[in-house]
């Protein structure tokens, strides 16, 4: 198994007449791969996006807000593996930015923030939008929430701050974002003159299990009376190895909601989601008790558990992560093991394979959960009711759309029905960003991928909600002809809010989020649209004609607000996980 960390070619970035220091931040980033940026321009950061747009090899989106540049790098990315920019001002820019660069920490994705300043030599004096520590000090801000935080001291310093933020932000055993902060003098000074070589990076070498413990978890998940495979979205990048995995020991497998699809949920084995919005095949199998399962990239957070506790009281939770912190947290764990998933499922399939270590009861347990529906609602793609409910909106969404839909969910009770019905060929299929829980976090990252692989169609599921806080966006897929689909879920109100306010306090309020025709909305932006109110009215046929331009399209979906999915609210997976875990083994 390589358990390299694969990096750019040895790369030169060369001295040119007149050349800045922005010059040389945009030049290394380029030269160590970084050449799609995304951001909302300013006065003190205009030097580094002129530095941007002059450059032959970098590509520059401009998004029309901060957190939501920063969620369209982070779907560019899990599009394209590719280490995305994003530019930002000084003042509001650093400080709308902080929501994005917190959901890319707690998903592990690697990015840099570049945020104008205003002249740092300056400082003593009063200036607007001071980034500085007698300003927002926007370091201290993002430290929390950062792999580092970083300020240019001086132009000549440019080349090596840039190459250590790369550094920094890809390193395979907890990548994530980096915070440069270049003050407008230093980014307009002279670069250094010096011709610097950036060559590639050694290996690293990630932490792996020995053999002893692989065989000793593949001989506990064999001889368990239920055992139980749980794959978190730390494995997105080990999606070939996780199955093998499964596959060589014969045990069934669940995936978190941030993991849906890194195996296909058709799949033999696949008990298709756990945690919020479960489906009923895990529901019934967790019923049951597991007596042994084993973790894999996931922190065992209250939306990845949710209505199933993925091992019994008295059974063995097996928990492997490069990040030590998690085991013990929200259960019991008898085994934590500091690995890179992607080779520790490898040496266990291996091992599996060499020794023929497998379950011999799993299959039939597998079979006997799935006598009955996965779904809430089984009959729900014959659903006639008027209005159309959630559900059978989904449906007609994914057959209209076809095999090769990208389906990206934003946030809210509308994200329930989509974990819950939508089912997930791969890990490229279905995308959600649930390290924060972000409104909006959908409609960007549907962006950012079209934009990374315009080819086929990114269906983008959202609420009424976020196109009201994040809707202008699309004015991004309008100027680039993204084939961004967005289907709002539109019923007048903060959904998920209103039922688990009336669940929790026993009374109702409105929690409304005026009525918005989103349909003449976007019309006023040149943007096809179609309210739907009835199951059938979502077609190939319609979608074909609205994408006709190449996109973005909008869906306005007047749906039943009532419909619910039993269980599978955040309230409901925040009780459920407060009465604690697993016990001691």
């Amino acid at each position: 198994m390589d358990k390299s960390v694969s990096h750019v070619a040895p790369a030169i970035v060369r001295k040119s007449a007149g050349r800045t220091a922005a010059d040389a931040i945009v030049e290394t980033l380029v030269a160590a791969g970084v050449d799609t940026f995304f951001g909302v321009p300013g006065g003190p950061v205009m030097p580094l996006f002129d530095a941007v747009v002059r450059h032959p090899g970098a590509r520059l989106v401009e998004s029309r807000h901060e957190s939501t540049a920063i969620f369209s790098a982070m779907g560019y990315w899990v599009q394209t593996g590719r280490v995305p920019g994003v530019l930002v001002t000084a003042g509001p820019g650093g400080t709308n930015a902080v929501t994005g660069v917190a959901a890319a920490h707690f998903e592990n994705v690697p990015l840099i923030v570049l945020c104008g300043d205003v002249v740092w030599a300056a400082t003593g004096r009063i200036h607007l939008q001071d980034m500085g520590p007698d300003g927002v000090g926007i370091e201290t801000v993002m430290r929390h929430i950062t792999r580092a935080a970083l300020r240019l001291p001086t132009g000549s310093a440019a080349v090596g701050y840039a190459g250590h933020a790369v550094t920094v932000a890809t390193n395979r055993e907890r990548p994530g974002p980096v915070l440069l902060v270049v003050p407008r003098d230093r980014a307009s000074a002279p670069a250094s003159t010096t011709e610097l070589v950036v060559a590639s990076r050694p290996a690293q070498v990630l932490s792996s299990a020995s053999l002893q413990t692989i065989t000793d978890v593949a001989r506990r998940l064999a001889g368990a009376r239920r055992p139980l495979v749980v794959v978190g979205s730390g494995c997105h990048q080990a999606a070939a190895e996780v199955q093998g995995m499964v596959e060589a020991l014969r045990v069934p497998f669940v995936t978190t909601p941030r993991a849906k699809g890194i195996v296909g949920e058709s799949h033999e084995l696949s008990l298709r989601t756990g945690g919020m919005a479960a489906s009923w095949w895990a529901r019934r199998y967790v019923d049951e008790g597991v007596d042994v399962a084993l973790v894999l990239g996931t922190d065992l957070d209250d939306v990845s558990v949710g209505p199933t506790p993925y091992v019994e009281p008295d059974g063995e939770l097996i928990h492997v992560d490069l990040n030590p912190m998690v085991f013990g947290r929200s259960f019991e764990t008898c085994m934590g093991v500091v690995a890179d998933v992607r080779s520790f499922a490898a040496d266990l399939a291996s091992v599996s394979k060499r020794n023929h270590i497998s379950s011999f009861e799993a299959t039939t347990l597998v079979a006997q959960a799935k006598l009955s529906s996965p779904f809430d609602t089984p009959a729900f793609s014959t659903d006639s009711a008027f209005p159309i409910a959630p559900h059978r909106a989904v449906y007609d969404l994914e057959q209209a759309a076809g095999p090769d839909a990208r389906f990206v969910t934003d946030i809210g009770e509308h994200m329930l029905f989509a974990l819950h019905y939508l089912t997930a060929r791969d890990r490229n299929s279905f995308g959600i960003h649930l390290g924060l829980g972000s409104m909006a976090s959908g409609i960007g990252s549907a962006i950012g991928r079209a934009f990374a692989d315009p080819s086929s169609l990114v269906v983008c599921i959202c609420g009424d909600g976020c196109m009201q806080m994040a809707g202008s966006e699309l004015l991004v897929a309008v100027e680039h002809q993204l084939p961004v689909l967005v289907a709002v879920f539109n019923d007048g109100r903060y959904n998920m809010v209103y039922h688990g306010y009336k669940q929790e306090f026993g009374r109702q309020e409105p929690w409304a989020a005026p009525f918005s025709d989103f349909s003449v909305w976007a019309s006023s932006m040149g943007i096809p649209s179609r309210i739907i109110e009835r199951p059938g009215q979502i077609t190939p046929e319609l979608i074909k004609d609205l994408m006709v331009t190449g996109g973005p399209a909008l869906l306005d979906i007047r749906h039943d607000p009532s419909v619910r999915i039993k269980g599978a609210g955040r309230v409901e997976a925040l009780q459920q996980m407060s009465h604690g875990g697993g016990q001691p083994c």
